[in-house]
């Protein structure tokens, strides 16, 4: 840390320009409240318009309480706060529409803001953390040294440790617990961890999208082949993935996506969250509770941010392609166009000169990034509900259901034939007073559908009320009923005009 990097990083930073924004104080109020408050409403992004209602929301709150802030339109107020590096525009493959999150940059300013407005009223853990230190350092010892007999010994100590606690609680000794103070700082201690690290998955992210932006300008600036831009992606992505950041988050997905990892891992939240010495902790316990789901969430982001790389590289894959196909077709045209010549030439004259042609061809390569990314299988977290099924409701819908009578269209076709011949048109409620419903209302919706099929008239703008009489199919019991239905008109067509008319045959 020097001088001149300090002063660089309070000039430039966006981070600091928005802590010193003259609307900074709203800006990180209104963007913690969106995507960090409510752990069962936040998200990790927001589409264009879900954004632009919490916002507008929030400026019809500053409205009520008279404050002169925010006055203007939120879709400038979006583009400000994108165009700054608070907000992070993207468009996902599975939208149409515009989606933002938030960056690092306003990830540390929101967690510097709250970590110094809490100092003074949360608890200060001294004990938790310098066990965690130590704990770490001991694993760390551990897991770095490849001597076997320094492993063997460090694990029998750690199973004597374990046996004589076994024995002391078999033996009716007092099993030691944590006092409500150090169960209280030890939670706090995971959940500062738990906040920080759902933040520094933004620096994965904007790592992954400026390999995505370097392949990218290198295809634009170099007129290099197809090979050359993948080997260079790929190199790209395995030097990401062996530097420390990758191999963490690889081990990371690795334990997190691990079934039985999950379930450990929501066991053990299920028993923090029944702690009575930090009932209290209401908030802190609902960020611990929403844990499993916003870390996968969160990885699944980042994952998809490895798509969209290999998306950019199949666009351009495909750019070159492109070209390649253009140069292919017009050196075939060539030949075409020579090939034409020569022939006009060997029939003109009695020679028959020999013709060769030489190709050259680059060995095609397939994309690898063609093939889809692993997508975990969608979990149902749902508690099984008994369904109890009223057999009398059963019986009775059943009966409905079985006195329903089949429309026999045909008929009703034949119907409207006969009387379209007579005349040249008729309406649909003189047609059912001719020929009363038998089977019901839907009979009704069968001369309505006829009449759209067909292409008979139906007036949408005026309307007539025709009275029907229907039977209840469980009880019997005559309704009548008056429905109100467009006016609809039969005509004459061509084809009933020159038919013959169907008779019914003598029995």
């Amino acid at each position: 840390m020097t001088l001149d990097a300090i002063s660089a990083f309070l000039d430039s930073s966006p981070t600091i320009r928005l802590l010193k924004a003259d609307l900074g104080a709203y800006v990180v109020f209104f963007l913690r409240q969106s995507f960090k408050a409510n752990h069962e409403d936040s998200a990790i992004a927001f589409s264009h318009d879900d954004l632009i209602h919490r916002l507008q929301c929030f400026q019809d709150e500053l409205r009520d309480e008279d404050q002169q802030a925010l006055v203007g339109s939120a879709d400038r107020y979006l583009r400000e706060w994108s165009d700054a590096g608070w907000l992070r525009r993207f468009l996902p493959a599975d939208s149409s529409g515009a989606h933002y999150q938030l960056t690092r940059y306003s990830e540390d300013a929101i967690r510097f803001v709250d970590n110094a407005l809490s100092r003074d009223s949360r608890l200060v853990g001294t004990e938790s953390r310098l066990r965690l230190v130590i704990d770490t350092l001991v694993d760390l010892v551990r897991g770095a040294s490849s001597d076997p007999d320094r492993r063997l010994k460090d694990l029998l100590a750690e199973r004597q440790r374990i046996d004589d606690e076994i024995e002391s609680v078999r033996g009716g000794g007092k099993v030691e617990t944590y006092h409500p103070a150090q169960i209280r700082e030890r939670f706090h201690t995971a959940v500062d961890l738990l906040k920080t690290l759902q933040g520094d998955f933004r620096a994965v992210e904007d790592r992954f999208e400026e390999i995505g932006r370097q392949v990218q300008r290198d295809a634009l600036t170099d007129d290099r082949r197809r090979g050359q831009i993948l080997a260079t992606a790929l190199d790209a992505e395995d030097l990401i993935k062996q530097q420390d950041e990758g191999v963490s988050f690889n081990a990371f997905v690795n334990f997190l996506f691990a079934p039985q990892a999950q379930a450990k891992l929501r066991e053990t939240i299920a028993e923090v969250t029944r702690i009575d010495a930090i009932c209290d902790q209401r908030s802190a316990v609902e960020h611990v509770r929403a844990m499993v789901p916003s870390l996968l969430a969160e990885a699944d982001n980042v994952l998809r941010q490895t798509g969209r790389l290999s998306h950019t590289l199949r666009r351009l894959l495909d750019d070159q392609s492109v070209g390649h196909r253009k140069r292919t077709a017009e050196v075939l045209r060539d030949i075409r166009t020579m090939a034409s010549r020569l022939k006009h030439q060997v029939e003109s004259s009695d020679a028959s000169p020999d013709i060769g042609m030489e190709i050259e061809t680059t060995i095609g390569v397939a994309s690898p990034f063609a093939r889809p990314f692993w997508t975990p299988p969608q979990v149902f977290d749902v508690a099984v509900e008994m369904q109890v099924i009223d057999l009398a409701t059963a019986q009775r819908e059943a009966r409905k259901l079985a006195g329903l009578q089949r429309l026999e269209w045909e008929r009703m076709r034949d119907a409207i034939a006969r009387e379209t011949r007579r005349r040249p048109s008729i309406g649909l409620s003189e047609l059912i007073k001719l020929r009363p419903l038998k089977v019901g209302i839907i009979e009704m919706v069968g001369w309505i559908q006829i009449a759209h099929e067909d292409g008979h008239r139906i007036d949408r703008d005026a309307e007539e009320e025709i009275h029907v009489t229907t039977q209840d199919a469980v009880t019997g019991k005559m309704t009548t009923l008056a429905v109100r239905v467009p006016v609809v008109t039969f005509h004459r067509t061509s084809e009933v005009a020159n038919a013959p008319i169907r008779t019914k045959r003598p029995r």
